[in-house]
């Protein structure tokens, strides 16, 4: 993942939050000490948001610590992002084709592939028990002009971090001809810790180099709320 989406991703999750709760961004401004224009930059995912600021949001909109949590896991998806560039670099593959701003894309990557999310089980905000497993599932379209073959929807960031929403590291996406949408499954543990958590993945190959790299394709994801008791 690049940071350029990892800002992305956050500060989507911050304004949900925030709209959530009803509260406008000027009001959020006045409370919180922080410049409307700076909220509206984070939010937007134009500037990456200070700790200080993704505990105020957490603290002042219900979300225990889940925003925190899902800094720490995007930070995490942006390192690994980087060491597999690197590794990239160092090998010399000749099949990888390098982008702009680091990172490299699979051999058989096209600018005219496209997916798009059709459906899902599980929506956001479920409801689910500490430490209950539970599957979702994710229906994905081909929706460009390139064949599907040998691909995965893999977790950015850590997959059993304590605290954090649990699951595989990845799911293999079925092989989709143009038009064709398929069904990803995976099985899910909500953490021991009561709150909002958050799961992302993205469309990958075998060595997780992203097919989509760019903000015009966000991660799917799982946002689930853990409870005592249903």
């Amino acid at each position: 993942m690049r940071p350029a989406q990892a800002r992305f991703v956050i500060g989507c999750r911050m304004r949900e939050l925030r709209e959530a709760a009803g509260v406008p961004l000027t009001r959020a401004a006045a409370l919180s000490g922080w410049d409307k224009g700076h909220l509206s930059r984070v939010e937007r995912g134009h500037t990456k948001p200070s700790r200080e600021l993704i505990e105020w949001y957490d603290d002042s909109f219900g979300a225990g610590s889940a925003l925190v949590n899902q800094l720490m896991e995007l930070d995490a998806a942006v390192r690994a992002g980087k060491d597999t560039s690197m590794r990239d670099l160092r090998r010399r593959e000749p099949t990888l084709r390098p982008v702009l701003l680091g990172g490299s894309v699979p051999a058989d990557h096209h600018p005219e592939d496209r997916a798009e999310l059709v459906g899902e089980t599980v929506p956001d905000g479920t409801r689910v028990c500490r430490d209950q497993t539970f599957e979702k599932t994710w229906q994905i379209r081909n929706s460009g002009e390139r064949p599907w073959r040998d691909r995965w929807l893999t977790r950015q960031g850590a997959a059993g971090t304590p605290g954090w929403l649990r699951s595989p590291s990845r799911a293999r996406l079925p092989d989709a001809v143009p038009g064709e949408v398929v069904t990803v499954r995976m099985t899910l543990r909500a953490p021991s810790q009561v709150g909002a958590s958050t799961a992302y993945f993205k469309v990958t190959d075998e060595a997780g180099r992203l097919y989509y790299p760019g903000l015009e394709s966000p991660p799917v994801y799982c946002t689930i709320f853990t409870v005592y008791d249903l």
